[in-house]
C-alpha cells in the first residue's frame, strides 16, 4: 500500500477492503478514539463526532471498511493491512512484523487517558493516596513508557531530566496540536454513537 499522507486518502481505491479499526466504536476505547481522530482530522470538534462517524460511512460505502476484529495474528498475517489503533498498541506489532509502519497523521492528533480517583468515603483513603502517588512518581511513569504508553508527566519529567530518554525516543512522534475529550464530551459522543453507529457502516 501507498503510505496514506493524510486520513482521506483511506477513502481511494489502494485501501479496497483493507482498513479496520480495533473494536465496536461503542464499546471499545480504541475505536471510540478512531472515530474522535476521524472526527478532529475531518474539521470537526469533540463536542459532536458526527464528522467521524460520517468519514467511516464513506470508508463503508467505498468498500474499503473492514469488518474483522484486529489482533496481533490478524496483523502478522496481513489479514487487516490499515488498523486504526493507540499509537502505542499499532507500534508493539512492528516486533512481529517488519513490514509494520506506524502513521500519525499532520494536524490534529487524538489522546486518551486512564482516569484514577480516591473515594473519600473508601474504608482506607489513604492507601489509595499512596498508591495513586506510586503511579505518578517518576519510576512508574517510565514503566508505562517501557509498556510504550505516554506518560501523562512526560512533559514534565523530560524538563526535569527523569524521563527515560531512549524508550521516550522510541514512540511515534505525536502532533503538536492533540485533543482529549472531556467525560461530557465523551458522554455526548457515546449517545451519538448508539444512535448512529450502526447504520453508519452497515
Amino acid at each position: 500500500f501507498p503510505e496514506p499522507a493524510e486520513i482521506t486518502d483511506l477513502l481511494g481505491e489502494d485501501y479496497k477492503g483493507s482498513v479496520a479499526i480495533n473494536g465496536d466504536p461503542t464499546q471499545a476505547g480504541a475505536a471510540f478514539a478512531a472515530v474522535g481522530l476521524a472526527t478532529v482530522q475531518n474539521g470537526g470538534t469533540l463536542d459532536d463526532f458526527q464528522p467521524g462517524i460520517d468519514f467511516f460511512s464513506d470508508l463503508q460505502k467505498a468498500g474499503n471498511l473492514l469488518k474483522v476484529d484486529v489482533t496481533t495474528g490478524t496483523i502478522a498475517s496481513g489479514e487487516t493491512p490499515v488498523v486504526f489503533d493507540w499509537d502505542y498498541l499499532n507500534a508493539t506489532h512492528s516486533e512481529t512484523n517488519s513490514a509494520w509502519k506506524v502513521k500519525v497523521f499532520d494536524g490534529t492528533g487524538y489522546a486518551g487517558y486512564y482516569n484514577q480517583a480516591i473515594n473519600k468515603d473508601a474504608p482506607h483513603p489513604a492507601a489509595a493516596r499512596l498508591w495513586q502517588e506510586f503511579l505518578y512518581s517518576d519510576e512508574v511513569q517510565n514503566l508505562w513508557l517501557a509498556g510504550g504508553a505516554r506518560p501523562v508527566r512526560m512533559e514534565a519529567m523530560t524538563e526535569a531530566g527523569t524521563i527515560d530518554a531512549d524508550l521516550a525516543a522510541a514512540l511515534p512522534a505525536a502532533p503538536a496540536d492533540t485533543v482529549v475529550p472531556t467525560e461530557a464530551q465523551s458522554a455526548a459522543a457515546g449517545t451519538l454513537l448508539g444512535q448512529e453507529w450502526a447504520a453508519a457502516v452497515q
